[in-house]
């Protein structure tokens, strides 16, 4: 063999080395590859099944806090409903009261009797069904154990134990795991912030805000005051003669009425009253005139209360009212009869809503929620876990902890939906304007889920 066949044999040779050699590379690449894209398409649906997670969760909480401002407007509505009962009681008490007098004066005049007389039956019909539908009405509405109020406190407890950190991860899990049922993911602590952002109004003070609310929806029969001053021109008073003011030369008819709750918050009372007054003079030798309660045509009052009924008027003194004496036949009557069913009322409600003096930022307030999703490292479908390659081709991924992690936050604030009117309104429970959005995760949430990735 001469030289030239032996140097291309040898050359032959080497070609074999290298394309062994650059077999193997392109093998381990195409694996490498392989395995990247596994681990980056993995990693892009978990971030996105993470952000759908902590969506959904951020989602539930609004629609909880969403829910306790509908049950707060209900609970208004419940009280102002109970204020109407009491009202309307009142007011059918005084009217009977009137029209049974006003027939008694009027037998000098029998065609005016007569109608009068059919007027006072109908009227005591009106009493008896009113009374029979207000204590029902305050029944359904204000019972302490099986009241409208009452059910929508309850509700309101539940809910709101299904928005805490372990609702959150319960709903983050099943989100994440309806994107691949192999990843899991969990809420993490928020050092209970969420507890902070909500509680109960018991206090006083705190109850009287809700008090203020009722009054302000009330409408304006039932806020009051029903008064009523009217001049009885062919009814001259006693001090025709001796006084130049028109007003005095004639009596008046003064209706007075009036709902209020208590000062304990634990009672609502009615009261309506109608007398006629005279002008009389102060004394014998002097020329002055002042008006007295000459005759009572009609008085009502009644309370709704919380156990026993207490038989006065507290809220609006009844030594202050402009028809003493037939305020203090209301009174008397309310005492002695009683209001069965009347005793239902449970007070004004201690309802859920924001914790103002534990709030970060009291004008924009808004809790927040960071998930973090996980899937095992033998999830992923890389070349090492489906068992691919051996010896120097095998590759083996080192994932944080032996898995693969995403963290996601959202929040939920405060804000009028785009159709709104254009006003200011702070947040509260008492509007169901609670919206849910991502959000970046803080540096406190990224250092907790590190601790969780070792």
């Amino acid at each position: 063999m001469d030289a030239v066949s032996i140097r291309r044999s040898r050359q032959r040779g080497q070609v074999l080395v290298l394309g062994v050699l650059l077999l193997f590379a392109a093998v381990l690449g195409l694996f490498f590859l392989f395995s990247t894209g596994q681990v980056l398409a993995t990693r892009q649906r978990l971030d996105n099944a993470a952000d759908a997670a902590a969506w959904s969760a951020a989602v539930w909480r609004a629609r909880v806090l969403n829910f306790h401002a509908y049950a707060n407007r209900a609970i208004v509505a419940q009280e102002v409903a109970v204020a109407q009962a009491v009202t309307l009681t009142a007011w059918a008490r005084y009217f009977e009261q009137f029209t049974a007098n006003a027939s008694e004066l009027a037998r000098v005049y029998p065609p005016a009797a007569t109608v009068l007389a059919a007027a006072a039956s109908v009227a005591a019909n009106a009493r008896v069904l009113t009374e029979r539908a207000a204590a029902d009405e305050i029944g359904w509405r204000a019972d302490p154990l099986l009241g409208h109020k009452r059910l929508l406190l309850r509700s309101q407890a539940l809910l709101h134990r299904s928005a805490d950190t372990f609702g959150m991860g319960a709903v983050a899990n099943e989100i994440a795991r309806a994107n691949d049922p192999r990843f899991f993911a969990f809420a993490m602590s928020d050092a209970g912030s969420y507890e902070r952002f909500t509680k109960l109004h018991e206090s006083d003070p705190e109850r009287r805000r809700l008090q203020q609310l009722v009054l302000d929806s009330l409408d304006p029969f039932t806020r009051g005051p029903r008064n009523l001053d009217l001049r009885l021109l062919l009814l001259p008073s006693s001090c025709v003669g001796r006084t130049l003011d028109p007003d005095k030369m004639t009596q008046w008819y003064r209706k007075r009425g009036f709902t209020a709750m208590a000062p304990d918050l634990e009672r609502w009372e009615a009261s309506d009253t109608g007398s006629i007054h005279d002008w009389r003079r102060r004394g014998f030798l002097s020329g002055s005139c002042r008006s007295r309660e000459s005759l009572v045509l009609g008085w009502g009052a009644v309370e709704a209360v919380d156990g026993t009924p207490l038989g006065d008027l507290v809220a609006v003194p009844a030594w202050t009212q402009t028809n003493l004496v037939a305020t203090l036949r209301a009174v008397a009557d309310m005492a002695a009869g009683g209001d069965p069913g009347f005793e239902r009322y449970d007070g004004i409600a201690r309802i859920r809503d924001l914790d103002y003096s534990a709030l970060d930022n009291p004008r924009y307030p808004a809790t927040r929620v960071a998930i973090l999703a996980r899937i095992e490292g033998g999830g992923v479908r890389t070349a090492n876990a489906l068992n691919v390659g051996t010896g120097r081709l095998r590759l083996f991924e080192r994932f944080a902890g032996g898995r693969l992690w995403s963290l996601s936050a959202a929040e939920v604030r405060f804000r009028l939906p785009p159709a709104a009117a254009s006003r200011i309104e702070y947040a509260s429970l008492y509007s169901p304007y609670w919206q849910p959005r991502l959000v970046e995760p803080s540096n406190a949430e990224r250092a907790a889920a590190a601790s969780y990735v070792r």
